[in-house]
This record gives C-alpha cells, structure tokens and sequence, in this order.
C-alpha cells in the first residue's frame, strides 16, 4: 500500500494568492480567530505610508575611500550591497529617543519626504515615520530587490497589524515591480485587498517582486523599530523606526534611570614614579 503525504506551504515564493489552491495558503488567505476593530476595515485609513526596499551596490573604488568606513554585505554573488529603505539606509541614533529625545539634535531623523540636503545614493539617517496616536495606519512594502526565491520578512515592535493584501503586479508586462508602479496599481484599486477577519501578525515575509499591504491601529506611543528580520539585513540598514504619538503621550523617563554612556568605567591617567 502507497501512501501519500501532501505538504501544504505557507506564503509560497510564487505570491499566487488570489486564487484558491491545495499546494500553498498566503497569510492573506488566513482569517483572525478574533474580532477586527472596524476602524481598520474602513476604506481610507487615516495615514497611508509607501515603502519599497531594494540594494545599493557599490563599486569597490566607491566603498574603500580613505576616512571612511561604510558597512556592507558581501552577497552570494560577489556584490558589495547596503540596504535602502525609501532611500534611505537606517544608521541608529546615539541614544535611545524612548528615554533622551531632548538630547538628540533633529538632523539626525529623515524619512523619504525628509531627506539630508545633499543626501547620496546611499543616504544614511536615523529613518523615523511620525504617525499620530489612534491613528488608522496602512504601510505598503515594495520588495524592488527582486532576488528569485528570496521573501524579506518585516516584524514590527510594539504592535500588530493586520494583513489585508499580498500579490504581484496583475499586469503581466510587468517584469519588475518598483514603487512608481505600485502606486499605479493603488490608484486603479488594482492592489489586492480582503477585509474579512484579516488576520493578526507582527511578522510577515514580503514576496519577491510582490507587496504587502498591512493595516494597524496605532495605538501604543513609543518609538518602535519595523525593520526586515534577516540580521545582516538589519545590519546593513533595512530598518526604520515607527514613532506612534509624541513625548506628551509616554509616561515621563524614572528618576535615576540609566543613560546612554552611564555604563562606561571610570578612566584615570596612568601614575609614572618619579626618578
């Protein structure tokens, strides 16, 4: 007697999830177990936020100039790649802005409708998107890095969000998603999108050339990071940080509550005898 076993895969690599199938099911597909807050199943959220991510690739004269040090990943091919999110690679602040935002000077904080003057093609800040508290947020993630067999997956701190829709371009003379064309698509209605109990997750793998559209009702203050969960990703600047409300809506900082630097030693000149 032959018996077969049939593995069912979750979010294939081919992002066909409009489309009942026995092979594979996209968490799109999946139903939340619990009751959605109606206010992300309106139509318009109150914040809409486009975010492609791709890879700069560096000429080895570009990356070893004097004075300078530029992390980078050496990919499978040979490549000296840094990654960019909306153009901008995330470099982290000297302190944590939870507990000492007074501190840290405003230059240092851009997002893509705030970017350094001059910025380069590998633009380098502290990436952070303002959203305002109870705020209906819908983030669209655009995979432009196109690596075959490759899915990144976003995970997201301090909250969770929704999955409303997953796919590919349906315009088939499309070989390369990009954000101009995403866009596109969102102005037809043409991204995919389901309201019925969408499901509830903090981490979700974003096809290769496809999308993702996520909801969250942003309601817990705090700076939290939204960042790809390949470590040497996080490394090389697929991250950035989602600020949910301002300092008035977080608890004040506790009395004697460590500061960036407190844990560095004591340092004392060396003591020479005298002869």
């Amino acid at each position: 007697m032959i018996q077969w076993e049939f593995m069912m895969i979750l979010n294939p690599l081919d992002a066909v999830c409009d489309v009942k199938r026995n092979d594979a099911v996209c968490v799109s597909n999946l139903k939340s177990a619990k009751p959605v807050d109606k206010a992300i199943l309106q139509e318009r959220p109150d914040v809409k936020i486009f975010l492609p991510f791709r890879f700069h690739t560096y000429r080895p004269k570009e990356l070893f100039m004097e004075n300078t040090y530029r992390n980078y990943l050496v990919a499978p091919g040979g490549d000296h790649v840094l990654s960019l999110v909306d153009e901008i690679s995330y470099r982290a602040p000297p302190a944590p802005p939870l507990s000492q935002m007074n501190e840290l000077s405003s230059d240092l904080f851009c997002n893509g409708d705030n970017r350094p003057a001059n910025c380069p093609v590998d633009c380098r800040c502290t990436h952070m998107i303002d959203v305002p508290l109870n705020s209906i947020v819908e983030i669209v993630l655009v995979d432009e890095v196109q690596s075959p067999n490759l899915s990144h997956p976003f995970h997201l701190h301090g909250i969770s969000y929704n999955v409303i829709g997953i796919g590919r371009s349906p315009d088939k003379n499309i070989k390369k998603i990009n954000l101009k064309h995403a866009l596109d698509l969102d102005r037809k209605g043409l991204l995919h999108r389901q309201y019925n109990l969408p499901p509830f997750k903090d981490t979700i793998a974003v096809p290769n050339n496809g999308y993702v559209v996520i909801r969250l009702k942003a309601d817990n203050p705090g700076y939290w990071l939204f960042h790809c969960h390949f470590i040497y990703h996080i490394v090389i600047g697929m991250s950035l940080i989602l600020h949910i409300g301002t300092q008035s809506d977080l608890p004040p900082v506790p009395p004697n509550f460590p500061r960036c630097g407190d844990h560095l030693p004591a340092i004392t000149p060396p003591h020479y005898p005298i002869h």
